[in-house]
């Protein structure tokens, strides 16, 4: 029946009876106002009727909701199309055009009129650019060079640089994103005569992602503070510049080109280069009492709160429970998703997975840009704002370099390691001590052992052989079974971590005070093979994660609060003193941090195409688990088929009060209900 009333739909808008379609699109929509195709059914009635300002307003929410849609993208191109905005609708039609030929999608309509619209648009983007480069339009040719640049990656949706040795793109101008040009210059590296250009990737080499205010061989440092420093990148080895103020004038070489030295320099202080240079933003070195000296994100990916609970916290890592013992550390916090790109994506936005719909496993994504991301909250403060990073789901182009003055970047398995970042970090922290700092350090070893890779010798010579047993790494991280060899291995390595770590505590207890510094250490899931065989997918050992906090305003406890990592942005918020725009999130304040109340449950679901969709609400007595039985498609869309509702309580026995599973099937049904496929 819901298939026929569509095709009513569709036959009166092809018609042109469009009156007919309203009506009987009313009428559908009274039944199932969530459907999805409603949205682009009132997008053609809008285009139809002239209303473009609507069409795009639908066609953009379509899109936001539904990132790996062709479909989406096709009317959001006609809406851009509609209203003379060329660029924009180029991009959108090829967008789709990359999603429909990716996902193999068998529409030829819309397929032939997305071929036809793209050569019609691509000769008045020539004809437009002519223009723009005859009137020096510096701004719009800034944006057809994004366009141009950011169509290799397509916009983000297929990022392969960070993973590909053959994408040489260190030393050379980057667009992280369409309207973020920035240089990127080899990191902390003595010895870049050894690199060569074939190792100028991410792979080979750490790089700096910089945005930078002129390039060419003059700049001059103006502001309204007396002392900066200044990020420099020549283009050429043995550079010579002239740093010339008021008072003295000094001649420096830079010895190494495509790196990025730092000067402090006094305000109004005139450089000259002989060569071509990238020059970075000025840094301010000062204090604000308004805000701390120090705030620091560090994640480690994969670390389970199930292994670190009780006194296996001190056992296993006693340099991070004696650090964060001294603050708040959070023992029922569980993740939005269940594995890192989705559950990162939470974290900088303050948005679930259905919030933010960062989900799919082999098309990239980025964040919304109607959303403020933790590190823009931040930034707006006045922080000097950075990333160490070495995540291959935690890349610049996902969203996650937005608000970012510093970026730095090399995939984890290759530099990126525990102990380089370890020491990266303290390295970092020292050089911009003079400044309020803001930084987000990766340590992501611990996927080290799902993928099956050899450890640091530090952990294999504790390893016994029963615990080195031979298995087949078969499955990805996320889907791996049981295995007692590994969860020994597993928990050899946070003690090696917690080694590591303090160093760093011991470095930030020497040099600040508490009042000076909001720090947070936090997780993206647990893993697969500490779940025993007989546990649900979602079990505690793969949802809960660790999460904790020390600094100013942080209170001295351990909470058991129900907390969603979608808090996180909310709780850094609330103790580096910045207001957050609770409309636009999923995150609420913590009772533990001064919010109003605690939450009822905390959510974590499983949206991944070709799987069933699954979910589980955490309460404090009980958890109550959705499984559907329909598969999950590429748009993240499913059938409601044959789906359970079931929960236990904390003492491990079915829960068989009706109205409480009622309610969570009302709860469940509700979330989902733009994602269910009506057909």
């Amino acid at each position: 029946m819901k298939y026929k009333i569509k095709e009513q739909i569709e036959s009166n808008l092809q018609n042109g009876n469009l009156q007919k379609s309203i009506d009987i699109l009313n009428a559908y929509e009274q039944e199932y106002p969530k459907d999805r195709d409603l949205k682009f059914y009132k997008c053609i009635c809008m285009l139809q009727m002239g209303d473009i300002d609507k069409a795009i307003e639908i066609s953009e929410e379509c899109v936001r909701k539904f990132p790996t849609s062709y479909e989406a993208y096709y009317y959001n191109g006609c809406s851009y199309q509609a209203a003379g905005m060329v660029i924009e609708a180029l991009k959108a039609y090829k967008v789709a055009d990359y999603l429909y030929d990716y996902l193999k999608i068998k529409d030829p309509d819309i397929y032939d009129d997305i071929c036809c619209q793209i050569t019609d648009l691509e000769k008045q983007y020539i004809e437009l650019v002519d223009k723009y480069l005859t009137l020096k339009d510096i701004n719009n040719i800034m944006k057809a060079d994004s366009f141009l640049k950011r169509m290799d990656c397509i916009w983000g949706k297929n990022v392969r640089a960070p993973r590909d040795s053959s994408k040489l793109i260190v030393g050379t101008e980057y667009w992280v994103a369409d309207n973020d040009l920035r240089y990127i210059g080899i990191y902390r590296s003595p010895v870049q005569d050894f690199i060569g250009k074939e190792n100028m990737n991410l792979i080979r080499t750490q790089a700096e992602f910089l945005k930078y205010t002129n390039k060419g061989i003059e700049a001059k440092v103006i502001g309204t503070d007396n002392e900066y420093l200044i990020p420099i990148a020549s283009t050429e080895n043995n550079n010579l510049y002239e740093f010339k103020n008021e008072e003295n004038k000094n001649i420096i070489v830079q010895r190494d080109a495509k790196h990025f030295n730092y000067y402090r320099v006094k305000n109004g202080t005139y450089i000259i280069s002989k060569h071509k240079a990238y020059y970075g933003c000025p840094i301010p070195l000062k204090h604000d009492a308004k805000r701390k000296k120090l705030v620091l994100s560090f994640f480690v990916d994969g670390l389970a709160q199930e292994v670190i609970n009780g006194e296996d916290f001190r056992r296993l890592m006693p340099n991070t429970y004696a650090f964060f013992k001294k603050g708040t550390v959070c023992t029922n916090t569980f993740s939005c998703s269940e594995w890192t790109f989705p559950s990162l994506a939470t974290y900088e936005s303050g948005l679930d997975t259905l919030g933010h719909m960062m989900f799919h496993n082999t098309i990239d994504g980025e964040l919304p840009q109607s959303v403020p991301t933790l590190t823009e909250y931040i930034k707006e403060k006045g922080y000097f704002t950075s990333k160490l990073d070495g995540d291959w789901r935690c890349i610049y182009s996902y969203g996650f370099a937005r608000g970012c003055d510093q970026y730095v970047y090399q995939i984890q398995s290759m530099g990126a390691r525990a102990e380089h970042e370890i020491i990266n970090a303290i390295e970092h922290i020292e050089t911009f001590k003079d400044t309020d700092q803001y930084l987000w350090m990766t340590v992501g070893d611990l996927h080290d052992i799902a993928d099956g890779f050899d450890l640091s010798l530090a952990v294999q010579k504790n390893l016994t052989l029963d615990e080195l047993e031979y298995e087949d790494v078969g499955k990805t991280s996320v889907k791996q079974n049981y295995s007692w060899g590994k969860s020994q291995r597993y928990k050899k390595t946070i003690q090696y971590f917690d080694m590591l770590f303090g160093f760093l505590y011991n470095y930030i207890e020497k040099n600040y005070k508490d009042d000076e510094i909001v720090i947070s250490l936090f997780a993206d899931h647990g893993q697969g093979y500490l779940v025993p065989n007989d546990k649900h997918f979602l079990s505690k050992e793969r949802t809960k994660v660790a999460f904790m906090f020390r600094g100013s305003n942080v209170d001295e406890k351990m909470s058991d609060e129900i907390i969603s990592t979608a808090d996180y942005l909310p709780i850094m918020c609330k103790l580096c003193d910045i207001p957050v725009d609770y409309e636009k999130i999923n995150g609420r304040l913590p009772l533990s941090f001064g919010g109003e109340k605690e939450r009822e449950y905390a959510i974590t679901e499983s949206i991944h195409p070709g799987d069933k969709y699954c979910a589980v609400a955490n309460a404090n007595d009980y958890e109550i688990y959705f499984d559907n039985q329909a598969l999950t498609d590429e748009e993240g869309r499913f059938e409601l088929k044959d789906y359970k509702v079931y929960g236990y309580y904390k003492d491990g026995t079915n829960i068989e009060d009706k109205a409480l599973l009622d309610k969570y099937e009302k709860i469940f049904l509700e979330r989902i209900a733009e994602h269910v496929i009506y057909d």
